[in-house]
């Protein structure tokens, strides 16, 4: 009897090892959108944030759809740009998020979020 305990401990820990390492390898296709800073156009922003709000909750296109509002209420902001291609990304639509993936490094102002990012440097690897 208490063999078989431990066996079934051993199990569960090999099975929830397994499901971590798993889980570490998908995490560069999982980075979160990015906030606006402070003082940044208020449209935008509200939009911005609409747009992560559906992002979090998987709604991929209406999320694409408030960053594009956020995009034209401002078109410098390399955190909505990043925000599009994360969005694209998720569609399927891999041209695209490669466009905005530089148009987020072009206006990144050094925001280390967007110059450090993984699937971005992804994306860079493959062109």
């Amino acid at each position: 009897m208490l063999n078989r305990i431990f066996y079934s401990a051993r199990i569960f820990t090999l099975v929830v090892l397994l499901l971590s390492l798993g889980m570490a390898g998908c995490s560069s296709d999982t980075e979160p959108p990015l906030p606006l800073p402070v003082g940044a156009e208020p449209s935008a922003k509200l939009r911005n944030d609409r747009g992560i709000e559906h992002y979090q909750a998987t709604r991929y296109m209406d999320a694409l759809l408030q960053f594009m509002q956020a995009h034209s209420a401002d078109k410098t902001a390399g955190e909505i740009h990043f925000n599009i291609a994360l969005a694209f990304h998720k569609r399927g639509k891999s041209q695209k998020a490669a466009e905005h993936f530089k148009l987020a490094i072009k206006f990144a102002e050094g925001n280390e979020k967007i110059l450090t990012s993984k699937l971005l440097n992804q994306y860079q690897e493959t062109e």
